[in-house]
């Protein structure tokens, strides 16, 4: 089956190479020009996701990521209250990208395609780009985010809704640091919860995959509640222009840079509030809740974020999307036509999707976050 696949990033990689593997010809087609960038710097890797590409020979288990084997729990003083087992293995989104990138046919891995519209032909499916050009399949697979055009064919009208809060995000080389500060949470994921919030923070790979001491990140996470009115606020960025759901590294604008300094100082104990003020360029992520009715239309499927988001309490977006790609490459190995692998499949990952996102509801309510 001739299959192209819109959007470059984890998705879209862990689907095309689960759809190579059993025979199909595939194409990436992503937007962005050249190598695409981080995008959310930390990220748990699941044991599933971790085996599976250590089994396909795409990323050795040595080299994965930072292991923390400890959870601590600090009180207001910035104190170990709590600390307990744990078997978290942290990446970032730039270490596991590059892996899935290096490891996918780099000819037909093509950037600089701008998806503006779908047409189902009635067996094949044409894809048509900004840039001109149209490509025609079999299939057509949206892993083009939370923003996919391709959802609008699939799900018309649907779109991610705010849930009430926002993550600040921060890295901090860990060279930055003093020797007691890396003993203090290096092999731990540490977390502060207070009133209706809470920071937690771990040891990421570096910027270009470092796990040696010294060369590795540290890696935080802000939840807090806003308004919408402090949202569209917070969404203006340095040069003025309004962002929908993200603000990047270094274009948080002054004001809201002053403000998550002030909060800091407000509501953290030492130790964390040192790392917020430390961090050059913080970034927002607004968190959003977003879901499809049915994962296909013809012979058009989103999966990933193009197709529902999940809380990020739950460790699980990143999965999702690998779940939800393998599981379709098996789906349509096992039944005998495209339509019957395509029902099987929407049902056995909506239902994931669903649970997972009910799941993520949850735990942000326990925390006070969110509507």
């Amino acid at each position: 089956m001739n299959i192209i696949i819109i959007g470059g990033s984890i998705g879209g990689l862990c689907a095309g190479i689960a759809l190579q593997e059993k025979g199909h010809l595939v194409s990436i087609y992503e937007r962005s020009p050249g190598d695409m960038k981080d995008r959310g710097a930390g990220l748990v890797i699941q044991p599933d996701l971790m085996d599976y590409l250590i089994e396909k020979g795409i990323a050795p288990r040595e080299v994965f990521g930072v292991p923390a084997t400890q959870r601590q729990v600090l009180d207001d003083n910035g104190s170990i209250a709590l600390i307990y087992p744990n078997d978290t293995i942290f990446t970032s989104w730039n270490y596991l990208w590059r892996r899935l990138k290096d490891f996918f046919p780099s000819a037909n891995y093509l950037t600089g395609f701008e998806l503006d519209g779908v047409t189902d032909n009635g067996g094949t499916v044409t894809a048509i780009f900004k840039n001109g050009e149209e490509r025609t399949a079999d299939l057509l697979i949206g892993a083009d985010g939370f923003n996919s055009v391709v959802r609008e064919y699939v799900g018309p009208n649907i779109h991610p809704l705010y849930a009430g809060y926002v993550a600040y995000r921060g890295l901090i080389p860990e060279s930055e640091l003093t020797k007691e500060e890396v003993a203090f949470f290096s092999d731990k994921f540490s977390i502060y919860p207070y009133d209706n919030s809470h920071l937690l923070c771990y040891l990421v790979p570096g910027l270009n995959g470092e796990l040696t001491e010294g060369k590795r990140l540290y890696n935080w996470v802000w939840y807090q509640n806003k308004t919408k009115d402090e949202l569209r606020d917070l969404l203006t960025d340095q040069n003025g222009l309004q962002r929908d759901f993200t603000v990047p590294a270094g274009y948080l604008s002054k004001a809201s840079v002053e403000d998550l300094n002030q909060a800091a100082f407000e509501q953290l104990p030492p130790v964390l509030r040192d790392r917020v003020l430390q961090t050059a360029q913080p970034f927002l992520q607004v968190i959003l809740d977003m879901a499809v009715p049915q994962m296909y239309n013809g012979n058009v499927v989103v999966l990933g974020d193009a197709s529902s988001l999940v809380r990020p309490h739950t460790a699980s977006g990143t999965a999702k999307a690998y779940r939800d790609a393998v599981t379709l490459a098996m789906s349509l190995e096992e039944h005998p036509d495209t339509k019957t692998a395509l029902g099987f499949w929407n049902k056995q990952q909506f239902r994931h999707a669903k649970a997972l996102a009910i799941h993520g509801q949850q735990l942000a309510a326990r925390s006070g976050l969110g509507n």
